[in-house]
């Protein structure tokens, strides 16, 4: 059984709060009893698997022992006057990956005004490190995170946005709002002094007769007076001189107003006040969004980024401050909800979507109410009665398709459904939709009910030249085949393609020159020799104080492989650098090391299956297995049983920088190895850990593996896990004793792609 998720927090309400100080049941708040409504979502609805909350100050220890993952559903974290170094170290010294839920950045007209202080700029690359992908609130975050470096984020919003179980909820609320009048009116201010003004003619255009109530979320002396103490020094000097519009009001207009203040230490009693009345207008996106939840029309009043942007995000309406003339907002909300709650409730499906999506990739189940709300259906035990849906549809019809091509001009691909109509898909590069398509032209080689799809991406979306390409069902949110892909999208790709005989690809101008290695005209100097020997000799020294062996494994290039279909004034040599590095290691006399260049085996397995494919730099499934046997070889370890191949289109990462088709038929194992994950610290490419185990069924060695590895060994570490009793797998060419010591490795792999070894790595 799997062991639960923490979540920092609450359950989305303060235990026993009418017993405690109002001091202590805010401070359980985060000091904003906003941050209740997406804890509650995030417990409630979002997370289906087992769960408990835990306090920010929790013990790293303890909650290492009884967890498997940590979930953070984060408010404005990315703020100038925060420092979270202190939560930043207790997350790290669990060891745990994290979900972070709703991360958002405090500016008010600029992301510029954001300045991380150093524990909160470590925070932020720790969700980077431990995260598979980090749930932002909207762009102006994500801007921010992409000036520190963080990619691997997707915009969706808040949690709280899923509270509400009625997939029609946007249209219920509109079609409420076209039958009642506006009698009861809640207001969620921010008490600020900058917003005294636009408050003021809120409060005066919804007026004392339809003010059903003024909702406090903050600060401290704001929740004291709506629970009743207007008289404490605190409370009195706040209301005299802190409190906003409250504190330009008269003395007997502002003891009605304070009469008039709620504070929720519930979400779901929040949710239950709202639903005495008509609409909530509000310049605190949650007092006003947990409105929407509740049934209710709402307008969020943004004065600053952090409210826009999420407002943006989930689709609610919206105005800014400095857009709206005085007695203009209740015309405003109906005019906006009316042209907005019909999109808002197809945004929501999409939001849903992609955030299971998310979870899936954090090996975590949506709740039951997400899940469905992904679908557009109505989840039980919620039936008419409870909400006034529309009757449960049908069951959806099942889609599936393939992502066949992805460059800076064009994604396409075909989708196929078991009804006749034809599903949208949305591409997204490095987790951002770039659009929307709907499959049009037939594609019958692949059914009667199989379509094309294309898109052309815009301008403004291709900024870096590698990206992630994920293609989805819009509705659903599940990947269609060959998705997600990590691809390069440069304007010179095809000038990096060297084109050889029988439709063999070859790689040229790349940045470690792999024609001129394996002609002989790049070699490793003086120093770079030096360098090596250094790294070999620290390597196989601290390898024997702890009786280990070592294997550093060159996985050969594929112009040497298969250097017969090669242009022909292209003719490799053998004064090339993995040939210096066998010499080296020769002449050093390792005691401990080995080094294996499977050249030959491949070589010669070339006629059975492509160990190669022709339009790809990396070996195939088949070329991973018969390096693998020469692994095992190296290490004594009996042979692997006769594996099983069918061909199956893959991406090919050659061709895909000439514009075309970018997948090939390709052998691929038909039984995968059952190694089992129990650690990934969430890292792309360089720098990522994962810990492993043997699956079940398999009979391991009594000992430890570490793996150093480039993209090569992407193949070889899951076979490698079931021959030992627990593996740990490092994307870096480099080493050191910290890790050594850390891992306690019998065995040592070594992978590195031939092309790379003129960058000579590092011991210590």
């Amino acid at each position: 059984m799997k062991k639960p998720i923490a979540i920092l927090g609450t359950d989305g309400a303060i235990a026993m709060s009418f017993a405690r100080p109002t001091a202590a049941a805010f401070a359980l708040t985060g000091a904003n009893t906003g941050n209740l409504a997406f804890q509650y979502a995030a417990f409630h609805r979002v997370l289906g698997d087992a769960r408990i909350t835990v306090p920010f100050s929790f013990d790293p220890a303890e909650l290492r022992e009884r967890c498997r993952l940590v979930c953070i559903p984060a408010a404005n974290f990315l703020y100038s006057g925060f420092d979270l170094g202190d939560l930043a170290r207790r997350l790290e010294a669990t060891g745990l990956p994290l979900l972070v839920l709703g991360l958002g950045a405090q500016a008010f007209k600029d992301i510029g005004e954001v300045k991380l202080k150093p524990g909160t700029e470590r925070l932020l690359h720790l969700f980077r490190e431990r995260c598979r992908r980090i749930m932002l609130r909207g762009r102006h975050t994500a801007a921010v995170l992409e000036r520190h470096g963080v990619q691997n984020f997707e915009v969706l919003g808040c949690p709280s946005n899923f509270i509400n179980p009625n997939p029609a909820l946007g249209a219920g609320i509109a079609a409420r709002l076209a039958e009642r009048p506006l009698n009861s009116v809640a207001f969620a201010p921010t008490f600020y002094p900058y917003n005294v003004a636009i408050e003021r003619a809120l409060l005066d255009e919804i007026g004392m007769d339809r003010l059903a109530e003024i909702v406090a979320q903050d600060p401290l002396a704001a929740i004291a007076v709506a629970r009743g103490d207007t008289t404490s020094p605190e409370s009195a000097a706040w209301l005299a001189e802190r409190a906003g519009f409250l504190s330009k009001a008269t003395p007997a207009e502002r003891e009605a107003l304070c009469g008039r203040m709620r504070a929720y230490f519930s979400a779901e009693a929040w949710l239950e006040s709202y639903q005495r009345v008509d609409a909530v207008i509000g310049t605190r996106i949650h007092g006003a969004a947990l409105g929407w939840q509740a049934g209710r029309a709402a307008l969020v009043v943004s004065y600053d980024l952090r409210t826009e942007e999420l407002a943006e995000t989930m689709g609610l309406p919206l105005v800014k401050t400095a857009g709206l003339k005085p007695g203009a907002a209740l015309a405003l909300m109906t005019e906006r909800v009316g042209a907005m709650a019909p999109q808002y409730d197809a945004r929501r499906r999409g939001l849903a979507a992609r955030l299971v999506a998310l979870l899936g990739e954090h090996d975590v189940t949506p709740g039951p109410i997400l899940a469905q709300l992904a679908t557009g259906r109505a989840p039980a035990p919620f039936g008419d009665e409870a909400y006034g849906g529309a009757a449960e549809p049908a069951a959806a019809p099942k889609h599936w398709g393939f992502l066949e091509q992805y460059n800076r001009n064009r994604i396409a691909g075909w989708v196929a459904s078991s009804d006749a109509t034809p599903p949208s898909v949305t591409i997204r590069f490095d987790g951002r939709d770039i659009g929307t398509i709907i499959a049009e032209n037939p594609r019958p080689d692949i059914g009667p009910n199989a379509w094309t799809f294309e898109l052309k991406p815009p301008a403004e979306a291709v900024t870096r030249d590698v990206v992630r390409v994920e293609a989805i069902f819009t509705a659903s949110g599940q990947p269609l085949r060959n998705s997600p892909v990590v691809t390069s999208i440069a304007a010179d790709d095809a000038e990096k393609v060297l084109r050889g005989s029988e439709g063999y690809l070859f790689l040229r101008n790349d940045s470690n020159r792999v024609i001129d290695q394996v002609t002989g005209k790049r070699v490793l100097s003086v120093g770079e020799l030096a360098q090596w020997e250094a790294f070999l000799r620290g390597l196989d020294a601290a390898a024997q104080a702890r009786q280990a062996r070592v294997i550093y494994l060159v996985a050969p290039n594929k112009e040497c492989v298969f250097a017969e279909f090669l242009p022909a004034d292209v003719v490799v040599a053998e004064t090339r650098p993995v040939r210096q590095l066998q010499a080296l290691a020769a002449r050093l006399d390792l005691r401990a090391t080995r080094m294996v260049y499977p050249l030959e085996a491949l070589r010669r397995a070339g006629p059975r299956f492509a160990t190669y494919p022709k339009g790809d730099s990396h070996w195939s499934d088949y070329g991973a297995t018969v390096a693998l046997e020469a692994l095992y070889e190296a290490l004594g370890l009996p042979h692997a049983q006769p594996a099983d191949f069918q061909t199956e289109f893959r991406n090919a990462d050659l061709l895909s920088k000439l514009g075309g088709v970018c997948v090939e038929p390709q052998p691929v194992l038909v039984r995968r190895p059952a190694a089992v994950g129990v650690g990934d610290n969430g890292v792309l490419n360089t720098g990522r850990r994962l810990d492993l185990r043997a699956g079940k069924g398999a009979a391991p060695e009594e000992k430890r593996l570490l793996i150093m590895h480039d993209s090569f060994g992407e193949w070889l570490i899951p076979p490698l896990a079931e021959r030992f009793a627990h593996a740990t797998a490092i994307w870096n060419a480099s080493l050191g004793p910290a890790v050594l010591e850390d891992v306690q490795p019998d065995v040592i792999i070594l992978e590195r792609a031939e092309r790379f070894l003129v960058v000579p790595p590092y011991f210590g």
